[in-house]
């Protein structure tokens, strides 16, 4: 599951959790329906697309997941990238699935028991495990932390369980910078050191991120310009994966040079009132607009190979 050039995207709108509209098509169980967002995912750059079916409103979590692999599997030509946090949910999934899958996710934070038994399915199914940088202390804040969960995170895969370094996808996690919180105002630059170290010292891992955390609570456009400059900065830290609208996401030598300083002074910290200063722009510059391009560059988009006959 490696792409060249880097990263590996994931397309985030197949979640119950992150996509009403995705939501509305489970509950009537429209299966059909579903491919339509995922051949859009991957006209929009998805190198992969994750799959989360759990509703509060039932509870055949297993059975959706069955019915839904099933009808993904045979129609896209991308990895199925499997959000659950249900063991038999996950074992079913992986059971439909013909091809190698992505696990997304597994932790500590509740102690290695859940950890264990997800591991033991990625080994029997020869699937990768995305893993976040969370222990019984809670979600790793800072890039020491981050390497520090992640170090025992390996122990327990690779010591214990047989798996390979390259099977590990490590989430060094980000919070959102749209509260103005001095808490989390070094947050992002504590995810790109941490991915940074978890690169360097832990060889043959591989990284992955929930990008759009980084602008939870800002505008579209806010949002769009946060996400696809923090991608690039991670990217350069050694980022893999990244789990992201694709459509959503504009290379960074596009985007306008004055929103890019902007969003980096808000990702680096660099002003006390970077978060106002990148707010008041979006608004005076249309704040649902598309993100604003040199020259009014169109952003390119490649249709994914061979879906041309679907």
């Amino acid at each position: 599951m490696l792409q060249e050039p880097r990263p590996f995207l994931i397309g985030e709108r197949l979640n119950t959790q992150g996509s009403r509209k995705f939501k509305k098509l489970i509950l009537e169980e429209r299966y059909d329906d579903i491919l339509e967002i995922a051949y859009e995912q991957i006209d929009s750059g998805a190198h992969g697309l994750d799959v989360c079916v759990a509703l509060t409103e039932r509870a055949d979590e297993a059975e959706t997941m069955r019915k839904v692999v099933k009808k993904l599997a045979p129609a896209v030509r991308v990895p199925l990238v499997i959000d659950t946090t249900e063991p038999d949910v996950l074992e079913v999934a992986l059971q439909t699935a013909p091809g190698r899958c992505l696990i997304n996710s597994t932790h500590l934070e509740g102690g290695r028991e859940k950890a264990d038994r997800v591991f033991a399915l990625a080994r029997k199914y020869n699937a990768a495990v995305i893993v976040l940088t969370i222990d019984e202390q809670g979600m790793a804040k800072t890039a020491e932390r981050k390497l520090e969960v992640a170090r025992k995170i390996y122990q327990i895969a690779v010591e214990d369980h047989g798996l390979r370094p390259g099977d590990l996808v490590f989430d060094a996690l980000t919070f959102t910078l749209a509260t103005g919180d001095a808490e989390f105002s070094n947050s992002a630059i504590e995810t790109i050191e941490g991915i940074r170290r978890i690169k360097a010292e832990l060889p043959g891992v591989l990284t992955s991120l929930g990008v759009s955390n980084v602008s939870f609570g800002l505008t579209t456009r806010a949002r769009a310009v946060l996400n696809s400059v923090m991608l690039y900065h991670c990217v350069l830290a050694g980022l893999d994966m990244a789990i992201v609208n694709p459509a959503h996401i504009t290379p960074y030598a596009e985007i306008d040079e004055e929103e890019r300083t902007l969003a980096e002074d808000l990702i680096f910290n660099r002003r006390a009132d970077a978060l106002q200063r990148f707010i008041a722009h979006i608004e005076q510059s249309g704040g649902e607009g598309d993100i604003r391009r040199p020259g009014g560059a169109r952003r390119r988009r490649q249709r994914h190979q061979g879906h041309g006959d679907r």
